[in-house]
């Protein structure tokens, strides 16, 4: 998935806040469910989110407005109600960020719930292919 750097998301210093790493991880990680397994909506059509439960981000180096970022996801692995992904961040091939996050499947009301069998299993196969 690629991303143009926005002026908005940069700071005062001309690079991309730190924090907003986070929500190009969070963008990539919807992108790559509608591309790989069902869009997010399906699963909240069966009553399922995924909360974040984990996030780390590792900075290599500074990005900056303008730049083309090519965002990389795949899915690390996935358990009965959670799922972990993995992120690169790279800018004309040189890596820029690396990162994970973990998700917990749970229901409107934020109870844990099961990942539907048959997403699960696929899931899995899907994790077992990962780059």
């Amino acid at each position: 998935m690629s991303h143009r750097v926005c002026f908005y998301e940069t700071d005062a210093m001309g690079i991309v806040h730190h924090a907003n790493y986070i929500h190009f991880f969070e963008n990539a990680r919807v992108q790559w469910l509608d591309d790989h397994d069902r869009p997010y909506r399906w699963y909240v059509e069966q009553g399922i989110h995924f909360a974040t439960t984990h996030i780390a981000v590792h900075y290599q180096s500074p990005t900056a407005f303008d730049d083309e970022l090519e965002i990389t996801t795949w899915l690390d692995w996935a358990r009965g109600a959670s799922l972990g992904m993995a992120y690169r961040i790279a800018r004309e091939g040189e890596t820029k960020v690396l990162g994970t996050s973990e998700h917990a499947a749970v229901d409107l009301e934020g109870r844990i719930r099961r990942i539907p069998k048959q997403r699960r299993d696929s899931l899995r196969e899907i994790a077992a292919r990962r780059p």
